[in-house]
């Protein structure tokens, strides 16, 4: 099918969001008649049981499969829709089909960051809970309801913070505390001293699950990331990008273990750490917790605003992949964990 295919693995009782010192990265974004596709692809997962992949469109019981697709972690990307019989097929590689039916589109997670345009006076913190109670004063107390709630995603400043019965309680706002287990904050970190002054830097913070974009000491974009989940941890360090790949197979974990997955195209990778790289997630919405095999998974939308501001730059368009070299070097990656 001509794509590239690497099988590697949110003062003054209000809440203080963030309107004036960072914004939406997706406020940039092109109106809707012009919006672009938030993926390269449609995609769609083999879900509860195996699915056959024929060489053709036709009639199953008629034809003998050439491929088997496993559950419940493989997914597949849309090439074509070819109608035949009153059934509907999808081409998902050169002279590789699934019947339609047999398979699950799913829509991928909207999610996006922050672009940050002038110094943050108080940290920036995500809200990882579907909804999260804000409160008078720290703790679960009886005598201290909620005030209101905030939504996942919201994006919130924090003023300071308690510790209130073994949790730590965040201060949003004047009489306002979160509990700090349902926050992900991104707290400033000191540029390594191997990365140059005025380089271009990320900061994976593994233990907040947030991702920092810096263009040396200036805090440029923030957001969320899910991180490799036990045991497949993602590996700390200092290292920098040495490919960028618009398109990747990924394909890891054994069937008898039950971590088998197979992942069709995915979007934006730039491996940093061998085979461990920065990338879209178009099959889950956990962000903000550890959920990968231990690559560092970013929404679409997020993982695109990387993609394209990270180095080596492509060097054109539609150029498929791209490897770092003395006079297109990669941008640094730094994952540690901090101690907040």
């Amino acid at each position: 099918m001509g794509r590239l295919k690497n099988w590697i693995v949110c003062f003054l009782c209000v809440i203080l969001v963030v309107p004036i010192l960072a914004s939406p990265a997706s406020a940039q974004e092109p109106g809707p008649e012009a919006k672009p596709p938030l993926l390269p692809f449609r995609y769609a997962r083999i879900w509860e049981e195996p699915v056959s992949v024929y060489s053709s469109p036709g009639d199953p019981a008629q034809m003998s499969p050439v491929d088997t697709l496993l559950p419940p972690d493989s997914w597949v990307s849309i090439d074509e829709e070819v109608e035949q019989d009153g059934r509907l097929w999808y081409r998902v590689s050169d002279k590789a089909y699934v019947l339609a039916d047999d398979v699950l589109p799913a829509a991928p997670s909207t999610f996006h960051g922050i672009t940050v345009t002038q110094q943050l006076t108080y940290p920036v913190a995500f809200i990882a809970a579907q909804q999260l109670n804000v409160r008078a004063r720290p703790g679960m107390a009886a005598d201290n309801p909620s005030l209101s709630t905030l939504d996942r995603y919201d994006v919130v400043n924090i003023l300071g913070g308690e510790r209130v019965d073994d949790a730590i309680w965040h201060q949003i706002g004047e009489g306002q505390f979160v509990h700090g287990a349902y926050v992900r904050v991104v707290y400033p970190v000191q540029r390594p001293s191997d990365v140059p002054a005025d380089a271009r830097w990320i900061a994976v913070d593994l233990a907040q699950q947030t991702l920092a974009a810096y263009e040396g000491d200036h805090l440029v974009f923030a957001t969320l990331v899910a991180s490799g989940r036990p045991p497949w941890y993602t590996p700390m360090g200092l290292n920098r990008i040495w490919i960028k790949m618009q398109t990747g197979d990924m394909e890891g974990g054994l069937v008898e273990r039950g971590d088998y997955y197979s992942l069709q195209d995915v979007p934006w990778i730039m491996y940093f750490s061998k085979d461990v790289g920065l990338h879209a997630a178009y099959w889950h919405d956990r962000f903000g917790y550890p959920s990968s095999h231990g690559c560092v998974n970013l929404s679409p939308p997020d993982a695109k605003w990387l993609f394209d501001w990270a180095t080596p730059q492509l060097p054109f368009p539609d150029t498929r992949y791209v490897y770092a070299s003395k006079y297109n070097p990669g941008t640094w990656v730094y994952v540690y964990a901090s101690s907040g």
